[in-house]
Parts: C-alpha cells; sequence; structure tokens
C-alpha cells in the first residue's frame, strides 16, 4: 500500500475512534437521569437515538476497516459481507431519519401558537419514542433487499455487472433498481430536514430581531439561546447535506470510472463518515452552553 493510502486509513481509524467517544458520551449524556427541576425531555430520545445510530455506523464502518488493514484476505467471506453492509445501511438510514425528525420536531416546538399547531404541540412529545422505533422498522424494511447485491470482494474487473469495490467487499448493480428506493427515501428526508431547519431559522432569526433590546439586557454576558440554536442548525443540516452530496459524488465517480483508484473508496468513507464522527460534539457543546447560562426560552432551543 502507497504512503498516501496508510495515512488515509490512520485519520480514518482516528475519526472513528474519537466519533465513537462522542457519541458514546451523547448517548450516555441524554440518558442520564435528570433531577426534578430538570426533567427529560422528549427531545433527548431523539438525539439519544441519532448518537445510537451513528456509534453503530461507524462500529460497523470502522471494525471491518481496521481488520483489513491488517490483514489482506478476505476475512469476511459473502455472508459476512451482506451482514456487515445491510448493518451499515440500517444505522446510516436510521442517521438520516432522525436528523430530520430531530429538525421536525423542533419546528413544531417553537413555531408560533396557534389554534391549529395548540394540538399538535401537545400530542407531538407523547409520540417521539413511538416514531423514534418507527424510524428503526422503516429503515430494516427498505434496506432488506440491498444486501443481495453485495458479494465478497472480486479480483477481476471485466464483469459486466457495473459495482462499487468497497475494499472487503463488492457491491454489484449499485445502480439497480433496488437500490432506487433508499435513494428516494434519503432524497424525501434531506428535503424535509432542509425545509424545517430553513423554517426554523427563519422564525429564530424573527424572534431574535423582536426580543434584541430584551437580550441586550442580559446580566449573562453570552449570545442568545435563539443565535446558539440556529447555529447549532446550521452545522448540523450544513455538514450532513454536504458530507451527503460529496459522498454520492464519489460514489457515482467510482461507479462509472473503470480505472479509479482506491483512494476513492477510503476518501468517499472518510467524508461519509464525516457527520456521525461530528455531530455529537456540535450537540454537546451546546448543550454545555445552555447549562452555563440557563435562558427563559429554554424550553424552545435545541437541546
Amino acid at each position: 500500500m502507497p504512503l498516501h493510502g496508510h495515512v488515509l486509513r490512520i485519520i480514518s481509524f482516528c475519526q472513528i475512534a474519537i466519533g465513537v467517544l462522542g457519541n458514546s458520551l451523547e448517548l450516555f449524556l441524554y440518558n442520564l437521569p435528570k433531577s426534578p427541576r430538570h426533567k427529560q425531555r422528549p427531545i433527548d430520545a431523539i438525539l439519544a437515538q441519532l448518537a445510537l445510530a451513528n456509534a453503530v455506523l461507524l462500529l460497523s464502518k470502522g471494525i471491518p476497516e481496521a481488520i483489513l488493514y491488517f490483514r489482506t484476505v478476505n476475512f469476511l467471506g459473502n455472508y459476512g459481507c451482506k451482514l456487515v453492509f445491510y448493518i451499515q445501511r440500517v444505522s446510516r438510514g436510521t442517521s438520516i431519519y432522525t436528523t430530520c425528525l430531530l429538525s421536525a420536531f423542533q419546528a413544531i416546538i417553537i413555531s408560533p401558537n396557534s389554534h391549529r399547531l395548540a394540538t399538535l404541540k401537545a400530542k407531538t412529545p407523547k409520540y417521539v419514542r413511538l416514531t423514534c422505533g418507527m424510524g428503526w422498522m422503516l429503515t430494516l424494511l427498505i434496506e432488506v433487499y440491498v444486501p443481495m447485491y453485495i458479494t465478497g470482494p472480486r479480483n477481476d474487473s471485466s464483469s459486466h455487472i457495473r459495482g462499487v469495490d468497497l475494499l472487503y467487499c463488492y457491491w454489484e448493480n449499485v445502480l439497480s433498481e433496488i437500490a432506487i428506493l433508499p435513494t428516494l427515501r434519503d432524497i424525501l428526508f434531506v428535503g424535509c430536514m432542509v425545509s424545517a431547519s430553513s423554517y426554523m431559522v427563519f422564525l429564530l432569526c424573527r424572534h431574535h430581531q423582536r426580543t434584541q433590546q430584551i437580550h441586550s439586557s442580559r446580566l449573562c454576558p453570552r449570545s442568545s439561546p435563539e443565535i446558539k440554536a440556529t447555529h447549532t442548525i446550521l452545522l448540523l443540516v450544513g455538514t450532513f447535506c454536504s458530507t451527503y452530496f460529496l459522498s454520492c459524488g464519489f460514489l457515482l465517480y467510482k461507479v462509472y470510472t473503470v480505472d479509479s483508484s482506491i483512494w476513492v473508496v477510503n476518501v468517499s468513507t472518510f467524508i461519509t463518515l464525516c457527520f456521525p464522527a461530528i455531530s455529537p460534539f456540535f450537540l454537546i457543546h451546546n448543550e454545555v452552553n445552555e447549562s452555563s447560562c440557563v435562558p427563559s426560552w429554554r424550553h424552545s432551543s435545541l437541546c
């Protein structure tokens, strides 16, 4: 393996280790019993599920990569590849679903009070856990046919079936009709996520403009909770969308470029894992800032 290949692998291992640590800390933080004054919020269940899905994605990607780094032979086999890849796809789909759910939930919570939204706001927290469970079931069903096209690694590149070499496995017929359904799901959730987040940013900015004088007289010298939540939303959505479209671009490049080198797969994997590795630190940072200065707008902030 050339020097740049070793460098990419080491960077990926550091990324996975830091991401697993951050998501484990986030999972512990949002499952930690709160004091009687600070009860567990409904949004904590969404954040805990996001941390769990991201941690599973990082581990299912990182463990085969680490084993492959020290062993060059096929260690998974056909059935092992199908299982590992299925876990990766399910955790990735659940991460997309949960990020969309997080944006939609917060958009409903901070929406202006009206007769139409009053009932929805009252019922939404009751169905948070049910909605989280439905996300796992939906992803399990959508991805159930994808492992049919996963096999062990292939040495011959003369196959007429267009696919992607995943280093330790091979994804054949990657642009088949079966793979279109997960793609449509991703596009739908990304569209809903961007729409909900844009609406939420608009509401937060408008609220900040109306209450700018009130916030300027606060004893706490930090920025207002609205601005903190806005920054967190922009970071999460911006990071997810940029990494999602970049990874899709590298995937299409790998599919349509016959002689593409192995660095394309390594870079694509790194980009794919950027969001699950970075997102917990955005949320933890926002949570720490919120606890350092308790605002009156606490229940409508992101975390």
